[in-house]
């Protein structure tokens, strides 16, 4: 009779151990799952490109990109009828730069597209040239 006691309390041993062993390879495989980090893609709040005025012969802007992640992203700019006049790449972490455009009309609709591996942000703008005389007059 304690024979079979033993085969009892070794047989619920048994069961014990081997579910301990499943909750412990359970929880291993939980916590060896790799780390992914998120990719930081360009957002309206990253491109800021600005206005700043203008020279003898162009329109300068001045175009602002916090490229958090570092990733390799192309700065493409084109005229009116969506011809790209400039291209370039770039992976730099803050992109910071003014940009010329030559004045060849009285009006202008540049488009700068900042384009990832995974999206793209345009920025389009008018720019009308008015040029207008001033006189000063004095008495003599």
């Amino acid at each position: 009779m304690k024979r079979v006691f033993a085969n009892f309390n070794l047989r619920k041993l048994a069961s014990v151990l081997g579910a301990a062993a499943l909750l412990t390879l359970g929880s291993a495989k939980a916590h060896a799952t790799p780390i992914i980090e998120k990719i930081i893609s360009p957002t309206d709040k990253q491109v800021n490109v600005t206005f700043v005025g203008a020279t003898d012969n162009s329109f300068v802007f001045h175009l602002d990109f916090d490229n958090k992640s570092g990733e390799k992203f192309t700065l493409i700019i084109k005229n009116d009828v969506g011809e790209i006049v400039y291209q370039a790449t770039y992976n730099d972490i803050h992109f910071d730069k003014n940009i010329l455009i030559q004045k060849e009309d009285t009006e202008m609709h540049p488009t700068f597209i900042i384009r990832t591996a995974t999206e793209q942000v345009e920025r389009k703008f008018s720019v009308n040239r008015q040029v207008s005389e001033n006189y000063v007059v004095t008495s003599l």
